[in-house]
């Protein structure tokens, strides 16, 4: 049997690590409730963004006009651009571990298996757990954004959106692939891919729909959308002309996509992470009881026993 004096360090030692996760669920739970009101604030904006733009291109094409924007130029794909989103630290339970398994399960059903071979496929990586892991593995990390996990404001993730649309029009790449994490639940996130670029108005509306909770706030927004969308489209006056609003838009719908994104994925990460320290702190009060148990009894034994030497050393000497 242990003794007292080690069993009291395990004690001392776990009652510490107690008091740090219980502090990190904290910490965790505040962020966690700011990222999830971000992220649940700028849904209708996108929702409503999409729904104008989406309507425009019907103008254009029941008009036959054709906009020259780089940003919609479909070509032939050589070359492919992974925007893998993670988080910096860990601590967070499954949530990096199930992101980066749908990263290589994406990987697979496209080819690249080999990432040090794959020459083909770049990697722009936000965090450094993502970023370790595609390294590792010799992949090609063409840039790396860091400390996201509390990004609250468009402005913060422009440079991100810039770089991605910035290659794509010199032809770096020729398609855009997000593997990020999309917040359902405090108790749910599901690691999704969606294909950023080139823009495909169906594409992102399909995406809308996938993304909206089936319950609680929010989740009336599907019906809403779709019977949106049985009625005839909304007509817009433009000035000074129709390709000056596209020229003007489609970077700017791009940018709050990326932004939405890195939305969803810190309110997936922090909720995860909180739950993950709740649970933690809940195992280390458990075992703390349990061993509070093994000290007490221990030391009963150890008391009687002494008591009983004593006992039989007065009887001795008699």
């Amino acid at each position: 049997m242990q003794s007292l004096q080690g069993i009291k360090k395990r004690l001392e030692g776990i009652g510490s690590i107690k008091q740090i996760t219980s502090a990190m669920e904290l910490v965790a739970a505040t962020k966690m409730r700011k990222a999830q009101e971000a992220a649940l604030s700028s849904r209708p904006y996108s929702f409503e963004a999409l729904e104008i733009l989406a309507n425009l291109v019907n103008f254009i094409e029941s008009q036959k006009k054709k906009i020259d924007e780089p940003l919609l130029v479909k070509r032939p794909v050589v070359r492919t651009a992974f925007l893998v989103v993670t988080s910096d630290k860990g601590l967070a339970g499954s949530f990096n571990g199930a992101l980066l398994k749908t990263f290589d399960d994406y990987l697979s059903s496209r080819g690249f298996r080999d990432l040090s071979e794959a020459k083909e496929a770049k990697f722009i990586v936000v965090g450094e757990k993502g970023a370790d892991y595609i390294k590792k593995r010799g992949g090609d990390v063409v840039k790396q954004f860091t400390k996201f996990g509390d990004a609250l404001s468009f402005s913060e993730t422009e440079e991100l959106a810039e770089f991605i649309m910035a290659g794509f029009v010199r032809g770096e790449w020729d398609e855009v692939v997000s593997i990020s994490s999309n917040f359902i639940s405090a108790l749910k996130q599901t690691p999704i891919s969606l294909s950023l670029l080139p823009l495909d108005f169906n594409k992102i509306r399909k995406t809308v729909l996938d993304i909206i909770p089936e319950t609680g706030r929010y989740s009336g927004l599907r019906q809403a959308i779709i019977s949106r969308r049985t009625k005839e489209p909304a007509e817009y006056i433009i000035e000074p002309s129709i390709e000056e609003a596209f020229r003007k838009l489609i970077p700017l719908l791009f940018k709050m996509q990326v932004f939405h994104l890195i939305l969803e994925a810190n309110a997936a990460e922090h909720s995860a992470r909180r739950f993950a320290m709740k649970s933690a702190s809940d195992n280390a009060a458990g075992l703390l009881d349990e061993l509070r148990l093994v000290y007490n009894r221990s030391r009963q034994e150890a008391i009687t026993r002494e008591l009983n030497e004593i006992t039989s050393a007065i009887a001795a000497i008699k």
